[in-house]
This record gives structure tokens, C-alpha cells and sequence, in this order.
């Protein structure tokens, strides 16, 4: 996909479309998983994946809109399993849409993770834990200080829990993150597990605390929510394209093959936030298998 990428402009029409998905819901054993939508971006693939080239972009051009951009979803996953009901991930947070980085082409809609939770009758302020992969604004959105006019933000009482190596990522002096970040953020260790069946992975690399999040459906499978460790089906058939926005490649690298080694495994799925409409999947030859609800539902 290289070449010339027209910038956008919010004057103009185009025909590079978003494939986000609207809010769903899946049970899987004992788990049940809500994804609720907060934004969409269409990407400027070899500005993302600098190392890509034309021909193995033509092997993919299922993920790839008519104008050559790649969709990218973000929002949050709402996890339900017996007394136990958390989010993993904020969203994106109050963007206007307007402003895009040098990466990405435009926005989507935007702020529509309030209004998805109260579709599910979930109020926000009764969320007792959020659980970050990671620190970048389009996973912390609803939970900074500025996310709403409360100053607890959109998750009034939630304690934060993130990944060993996070917080001390942030450079000294910087503002909080998170609202009330030295109160309520917990640092948790890899394979802690957090509450019944949901337990860290540390997958560094994209930033040096990045962690997955294990969830255990108590049927013998477990689904694994990978945030940043992916941010494309695409990848999986290459994990050696190097990611512009990864902290320090080569451990980027090297999580990525073993998240794709353990998601290789039976009864084992991934969540990928960002993976436009084929979140939730397996990996099967080295490819994404997106969910089937005919054949993977049991």
C-alpha cells in the first residue's frame, strides 16, 4: 500500500468507509463478553506498518477499503462472569474527530460508549474495575481526569489495574492519566489473576507495561483480550512488520509470535480491539479466523 494518500478533508466525501461494528454480545461458557463501540479510524497502512510492502498488502485486500485504508475500531470490552463485572479498556474519550495523526486518514463516530452501556443497562458508576492493556489515549478515554465534568471520570468509584511497568512509563511531572491515578491504580504483576477467572499476561513491548487479559469461560476455553499486541488481522501472517507506534520493537516482536502461538492453541480465542469487524476470532495456519457463530457457538 505505498504510495499517495490523500489527507482528509472533512469538506470532502470519500469513498474509505469504516467496517466497525456496532455494539454486540457473545457468551461463551460461563463468560459473557459486550463490545461497546467509542470510535472508528480509517488508517494509513504503510504509515502504520512502515516495513509492509505492495505485494504482501495484495494478499490482504479484504482489510483494506476501496481508498486504501485499514479500519480500525476502538472502544471497550464490558466482562460478565458470575458476581464478577468489569471493563477492559476505556475507549477513545472526548475526540472531536477532526484532528488526525500523520498515520491515520479520519475518524468515525465518536464518543458512543456512555450511550452503549446504557443500552446493556450498565451504569458506569457502579463499575467497581477497569483493567488497561495499556496507557494510550484511545484505550483510557472515559477513565482521564478530563473524560467527563466529573473529575472521577465516567467510572466514579472503578479501581484501575494495570500492567507491572505502566505507570513508570509515564515521563516525571506529566499529568495523571487516569483520574485519581495515585489512589485507585493497582500495578499488577503477570499472571495475576485479578478476580474469578480473569488473570494479566504481560506482552510488552508496545509500551513497557502492555498486558493481556486472560478470561477463563470455566468450559475449558478462554478468550484473551490483546489490546495493542495486534492491531490488525493482518498481522497475524506477518509479526514481523514493524509497528510505528510500538515502544521498543524487537520485544513488540517477540510478544507478538507468542500471543499468536497461544492463540494458535484449541479453545482459545482472541478479542482485538482495533481489529475493525473481526474482533473476537482464532488463529488457524497462521491466519485470523474470525468468530462464526454457527460453528464456534457450543
Amino acid at each position: 500500500m505505498h504510495g499517495t494518500h490523500e489527507r482528509h478533508d472533512p469538506a470532502r466525501s470519500d469513498d474509505s468507509g469504516f467496517r466497525m461494528p456496532g455494539l454486540w454480545r457473545r457468551t461463551l461458557g460461563e463468560l459473557t463478553v459486550s463490545y461497546l463501540p467509542d470510535a472508528g479510524v480509517a488508517m494509513i497502512p504503510d504509515r502504520l506498518y512502515p516495513s509492509s510492502t505492495d505485494e504482501e498488502w495484495g494478499h490482504h485486500s479484504t482489510h483494506v477499503t476501496g481508498a486504501g485504508h485499514l479500519s480500525m475500531g476502538c472502544g471497550a470490552l464490558l466482562v460478565e462472569r458470575g458476581d464478577t463485572r468489569l471493563l477492559i479498556d476505556a475507549g477513545h474519550g472526548r475526540i472531536s474527530g477532526d484532528e488526525v495523526e500523520h498515520f491515520q486518514h479520519a475518524f468515525g463516530h465518536v464518543q458512543d460508549l456512555p450511550a452503549s452501556l446504557a443500552a446493556l443497562g450498565v451504569d458506569p458508576a457502579e463499575l467497581e474495575m477497569v483493567a488497561f492493556t495499556h496507557f494510550h489515549g484511545d484505550h483510557t478515554g472515559w477513565a482521564r481526569p478530563d473524560a467527563v465534568d466529573d473529575p472521577r471520570s465516567l467510572f466514579t468509584r472503578a479501581r484501575w489495574m494495570v500492567g507491572e511497568g505502566e505507570l513508570e512509563s509515564i515521563a516525571p511531572g506529566s499529568a495523571p492519566v487516569l483520574a485519581g491515578q495515585s489512589e485507585r491504580t493497582v500495578a499488577v504483576a503477570d499472571r495475576t489473576e485479578i478476580a474469578d477467572g480473569i488473570r494479566a499476561w504481560s506482552l510488552p513491548g508496545h509500551t513497557p507495561g502492555h498486558t493481556a487479559w486472560i478470561l477463563d469461560t470455566g468450559d475449558g476455553r478462554e478468550v484473551v483480550a490483546f489490546g495493542d499486541a495486534l492491531h490488525s488481522p493482518v498481522q497475524v501472517a506477518h509479526p514481523d512488520w514493524e509497528v510505528l507506534l510500538d515502544t521498543e520493537r524487537d520485544e513488540a516482536e517477540r510478544s507478538r509470535r507468542r500471543l499468536i502461538d497461544y492463540l494458535e492453541r484449541d479453545g482459545v480465542y482472541g478479542f482485538g480491539v482495533h481489529f475493525a469487524d473481526q474482533q473476537l476470532g482464532t488463529v488457524d495456519s497462521g491466519r485470523w479466523r474470525p468468530w462464526n457463530d454457527a460453528t464456534d457457538a457450543r
